[in-house]
């Protein structure tokens, strides 16, 4: 082999070991890129679980103390009543959901909540016209009668109503009532805030609802039929609360919406007492004793002709013997020959 030939493998193998380097310098380039971004991302991961860590933790207490906050208030009266006779004019200035004031609790505006309601005791020289007037009243106003019991009580003839009509008309319609003739008037006006107990129950309903959102999505991840029957249970006391709970915010909407009125409507009837005035002439007199003395009589006849009615079957029997006796003895003494007469002695 000539220098010349030598020379040429040698360069070769200097150029296969430069390819092979050129090679190999992306490859590792290439691998050491994808370490580092292996890296990072297993650093992001990691961060990644610590916060969903941290927010199930921070979601989970949150859930505590709701759950014990809704707990410790259930226990609570929330309403607050303000008895006795309230002002002519508050009432009448209360708008139609009676959200009289705007408060501020936990940095949320909720508008008070109030409940009227209206005692009343009328009593009436006609009693017809008025209960018409009251009806008509009750029509134009927009309310309703829940509750009506009417009859003759004594010396009294009357009803009981029960009534609703919108709150903005409350104390409209006390006044109209005040304006139907009367001779006497009782009226007792109350009103109960229940603003507190309204926002107590909103309270309460978050976080019973947070509560079954919980318990949903452990039942969808439970593995055991035992786990999945305790949650089941879990979830249909918490479903029952929330229904007893939306049920209480409806029953207090619709009593802050409708105010209630009680009324008592009656009329006295006269007693029959004579007084000096109400003394009769001779002549009316002597008319009341024969109308008296007349109706005596045929009260009399009446009676005897319904006892004879009612005695007829029972005397039939005794008639029909007595009329057969009477039948044989007269045929006896048809047969029997008159005695002859015995000469005289002289």
């Amino acid at each position: 082999m000539t220098k010349i030939e030598k020379t040429k493998m040698k360069e070769r193998a200097k150029e296969r070991s430069l390819n092979k380097k050129l090679i190999l310098l992306p490859t590792s380039f290439l691998l050491a890129f994808m370490l580092l971004l292996s890296a990072c991302s297993s650093a992001n991961s990691d961060h990644a679980s610590e916060g969903e860590t941290s927010a199930a933790q921070t979601s989970s207490d949150k859930l505590e103390q709701y759950s014990t906050s809704s707990d410790k208030s259930e226990g609570a009266a929330a309403s607050t009543e303000a008895s006795g006779a309230l002002d002519n004019k508050a009432l009448t200035t209360a708008p139609a959901d009676s959200s009289i004031d705007s408060m501020t609790i936990g940095g949320e505006a909720f508008n008070q909540k109030l409940i009227y309601t209206a005692t009343m005791t009328m009593e009436v020289a006609d009693y017809e016209a008025a209960a018409q007037q009251l009806r008509n009243a009750i029509h134009q106003a927009g309310g309703y009668i829940l509750a009506f019991q009417d009859g003759q009580y004594g010396n009294e003839q009357g009803a009981n109503y029960t009534i609703k009509v919108p709150a903005q008309g409350f104390m409209p319609f006390v006044e109209r009532l005040e304006g139907i003739e009367n001779n006497h008037l009782e009226r007792e006006l109350k009103g109960t805030d229940v603003t507190e107990e309204y926002v107590d129950l909103e309270a309460r309903l978050k976080a019973k609802q947070v509560v079954e959102q919980r318990l949903l999505a452990f039942m969808d991840k439970a593995q055991k039929a035992d786990d999945l029957v305790k949650f089941s249970q879990q979830l249909a006391k918490v479903q029952e609360e929330i229904e007893q709970i939306k049920g209480r915010t409806r029953y207090l909407d619709k009593n802050v919406a409708f105010s209630t009125i009680e009324l008592r409507l009656y009329q006295p009837i006269d007693s029959t007492i004579k007084t000096d005035k109400e003394e009769k002439s001779l002549g009316g007199k002597m008319l009341a004793s024969f109308k008296t003395s007349y109706e005596g009589t045929w009260n009399v006849i009446q009676g005897l002709l319904v006892f004879l009615a009612g005695a007829l079957p029972a005397l039939v029997i005794p008639v029909i013997i007595g009329l057969v006796i009477w039948w044989f003895i007269r045929r006896s003494r048809a047969k029997t020959p008159p005695a002859k007469p015995e000469p005289e002695q002289q």
